[in-house]
Parts: C-alpha cells; structure tokens; sequence
C-alpha cells in the first residue's frame, strides 16, 4: 500500500489537493491542453525470462536490415509495456488534459473514461492484413499483464483510490488549430521528494475520477 507521503506535498493533505482541483475544474479555471492518449509509468514487475524472449520478426529479411532502435518487441517486452501504460489508443473517447491557470496542477476536467479493449501483445501477425484479436484493458484483474492498479491509498472519507507511480510520461494530442502531439513529463519536486503520481476512482466504471499529485511535470514537443 503507498502511503501519502509518496504522492502529496505535506503542505497539504490529500483531501486539500483534491478539493483544490475539484473547485479549480468546477470553475473552469484551466486551460485545455489537449486529449490524454497515454499515461506511461514506472512500476516493480518479474523480469524472469526477459533476456532470453527474442524480437518477433516478421521475415528474415527484418532481422538483418532492421537497425538495434528498430527491432520489435518480443512477446515479453510488449506484454511488459502493456502493464505499465494506460491507452486509449486514439484522440476520439480520450480524456480531456487541462492545466490550472496557477500553472500548478494538470487536471482531468471530465474524468476519465473506460479503457477501451487493447490488441493482445501476445499475437503476432502472419500477413499485413490480419487484425490483432482485442482484450479488455483492465486496471486489476487482466490474465494476460496482471494487474496496473497495484497500490492504493485510503482517504479519511473511507474513499479508496488506486495509485499509479511514478508517472514519467504522458502523450497528449494538442488541440486548437495547431494540433499536433506533445509528451508531458513527470519529474521528481526537488523541494519534498515527491514523484507525479496519478490517483484513480473508479466506483463509476463510466467515468472515473482522475487526479495527478505530488512532483512536478515539464510541458515538451
């Protein structure tokens, strides 16, 4: 279980970061920065049979032209990657990401919504043409990663919260007439040790509850 220490300030208590985003969202007083297409985290997971899982080439030619940077993923380090990210794959049903006109706080605005199913990154195709069958990308319970959600917090409401952290990258499509993508990084406060950390609701499966804490974050191209 992650204590609060991880992933708040101690000028103020969970409970007052989260009252404070929640008037600062209810208010409107943010700026839209885009829509939230990945949240990538660092998390403790085995590594037994990683150095042994091999690249899943499509043809020889590949293992030969393709440079080091370029290789695949093995099956063992896609399934890896699948359990310490979130995505919804596309800008269409992803979260709004707004930022506090303070500059202090990222904020979910709407919440977010569900997961949609993910490819399996166990499938490896045969032929350009084939479509990678789906699974659904759950926060605990998943057969194929296991669980993302591994931590929780409890609030003095008795609210429990799922916590992912740290958080090291967010990819966001920007909106406005510009477009484009940006990533988002989460750093480390220098002034208290916190890292970015992302708190979850998820008592509504419809739309859950999202907060970013702790650290600090650096808006990049």
């Amino acid at each position: 279980m992650a204590s609060a220490a991880l992933v708040t300030k101690p000028v103020f208590t969970l409970a007052d970061r989260l009252r404070i985003q929640q008037d600062t969202a209810r208010d409107r007083q943010y700026i839209v920065i885009g829509r939230l297409t990945t949240i990538v985290f660092e998390a403790q997971r085995p590594l037994s049979g990683l150095s042994q899982s091999r690249p899943r080439y499509q043809n020889s030619k590949q293992a030969t032209q393709l440079t080091e940077a370029m290789k695949p993923f093995s099956e063992r380090q896609a399934v890896l990657w699948q359990s310490i990210t979130l995505d919804w794959l596309s800008h269409k049903n992803a979260p709004l990401l707004a930022i506090s006109r303070d500059q202090k706080d990222l904020l979910l605005p709407m919440g977010l919504p569900p997961l949609p199913p993910m490819p399996d990154p166990r499938w490896v195709s045969k032929k350009p043409t084939d479509i990678a069958p789906r699974i659904p990308q759950k926060l605990v319970g998943c057969p194929v990663v296991g669980d993302r959600v591994r931590d929780k917090i409890t609030a003095r409401d008795g609210r429990v919260y799922g916590v992912l952290h740290p958080i090291t990258e967010l990819c966001v499509m920007l909106g406005g007439s510009q477009g484009g993508f940006a990533r988002i990084k989460g750093l480390v406060d220098p002034s208290d040790g916190t890292h970015l950390s992302l708190i979850l609701d998820d008592s509504n499966p419809e739309r859950m509850e999202g907060y970013f804490v702790g650290g600090r974050f650096q808006l990049g191209g």
